[in-house]
């Protein structure tokens, strides 16, 4: 039985704070393990830690023990998931000492080491072919995971069309920017690695972000960073010397 959890005055777990490995077992069901290499500052000893892997509206929560003693479970066998795609986990430290465990440290959207797509593992932003009818692409939400740009599956060679034509790269990679910067800076949440991800990306290439929330001002500021992304890319020199080269 899932305890109640009060998520209020949690801490961030750092991605340097554990690894998970994952593997499939000769039965054809992933297995996982967790190497962690926690910071116990200002975590009480017994606080219980739990490691959820999800896919889409599936869950499995497995209890690793407390924060003075980490044990495994005897099984950490993801037979009750969606495995059409990647497996993300969090990583919960519930205080449950009092009747309402109480959420006092989190991390959210982890990645396994074993990910084998090296491209998508090593970029923000996904790249995937599908059905959108009369749509040329779309960017997706899935919870807790990277954006994905979806290419509609009609166009020829979908996915290999933003990696190398300018005219997509061009018109495509900045509108979509803007979309997943947007997305992030209205959904604000502090656990999410895949926003935190995104918004030092912007810092970097642009400035700081803006520490208010005004929508006005937060607006401008991904403008800006759009800007300074086309211009370090040469998004539009690029477009145009592609369409004189085609004359």
């Amino acid at each position: 039985m899932q305890k109640t959890i009060n998520h209020t005055g949690r801490r961030r777990i750092e991605l340097s704070e554990l690894r998970i490995n994952i593997e499939t077992q000769p039965d054809g069901v992933p297995e996982f393990s967790v190497d962690f290499s926690l910071n116990k500052k200002g975590l009480p000893e017994d606080a219980q830690i739990y490691i959820e892997a999800y896919r889409n509206n599936t869950l499995q929560r497995f209890p690793f023990g407390r924060v003075g003693r980490i044990l495994a479970p005897a099984s950490t066998k993801l037979d009750q998931l969606d495995l059409s795609g990647p497996v993300l986990f969090r990583a919960l430290i519930v205080d449950e000492r009092e009747h309402v465990g109480r959420l006092i440290a989190k991390a959210e959207a982890l990645r396994p080491e074993g990910d084998n797509d090296e491209d998508n593992k090593a970029s923000l932003l996904t790249v995937r072919s599908g059905p959108l009818g009369q749509v040329t692409w779309r960017v997706e939400f899935e919870t807790g995971g990277k954006p994905q740009l979806c290419i509609n599956s009609k166009i020829p060679n979908a996915v290999e069309q933003i990696k190398s034509n300018p005219l997509f790269q061009s018109l495509v990679l900045p509108a979509a920017l803007r979309h997943v910067l947007l997305h992030y800076l209205w959904n604000d949440d502090d656990d999410d690695q895949e926003a935190d991800g995104w918004l030092r990306f912007a810092e970097h290439i642009a400035t700081e972000r803006p520490s208010e929330k005004d929508p006005l001002t937060l607006n401008n500021w991904v403008e800006d960073v759009v800007d300074s992304f086309s211009k370090q890319f040469e998004l539009c020199d690029l477009l145009t010397n592609s369409m004189e080269r085609e004359q």
